[in-house]
């Protein structure tokens, strides 16, 4: 019965973790229940999900969906965090509460379908996110194109100032040649 219901976890685990590209894995030992409430609180609000599984299925999961190296990471007692389609609202999140809360470890995990350990993930908590790289790669890329339309628009304006100029000319001498 018990390899029954382990075996339908592990299916479960498999199809939950398996269109996951950014999972990571947190050591909780030490942390209190109203702690460890707050942060879940926290989680959701970014669409972020934190699940207590046992080591032992978590790593057959991890290995039936070929992440074996997901393994080393399952030491002591550990929580599972899928994170949204943004690697950096995930690393950021569980970086700033391990801040917060010292009890809790972030031992590293899977971002965007690459093994990823602790030092890359603080690394990637420190990256803007991805709407404010967009925009500034879209900012990047619009600031020469701006200064060349602007260039070469500047002949055509110089031009029309002279056309008008001379046009003004034109007017003034034919006004005093009739005039005067």
């Amino acid at each position: 019965m018990v390899s029954t219901v382990n075996n339908l976890i592990v299916k479960e685990l498999v199809q939950r973790y398996q269109g996951t590209r950014n999972c990571l894995v947190v050591g909780y030992q030490g942390i209190k229940s109203l702690e460890t409430n707050e942060l879940r609180k926290d989680l959701r609000t970014k669409n972020i999900h934190m699940e207590v599984v046992k080591n032992t299925l978590a790593s057959l999961a991890f290995e039936e969906i070929s992440l074996t190296d997901m393994k080393n990471l399952l030491e002591g007692p550990s929580a599972i965090v899928i994170g949204p389609i943004d690697p950096v609202v995930l690393a950021k999140t569980l970086v700033e509460w391990s801040k917060k809360m010292p009890s809790l470890k972030v031992k590293g995990g899977v971002i965007e379908g690459r093994i990823v350990s602790y030092p890359e993930v603080e690394t990637l908590s420190k990256l803007p996110s991805k709407p404010v790289l967009y925009t500034q790669m879209v900012t990047l890329l619009q600031s020469p194109l701006s200064l060349l339309a602007r260039t070469l628009s500047a002949p055509l304006y110089n031009l029309r100032g002279v056309i008008e100029a001379f046009k003004n000319k034109k007017e003034k001498e034919s006004t005093s040649t009739t005039g005067g």
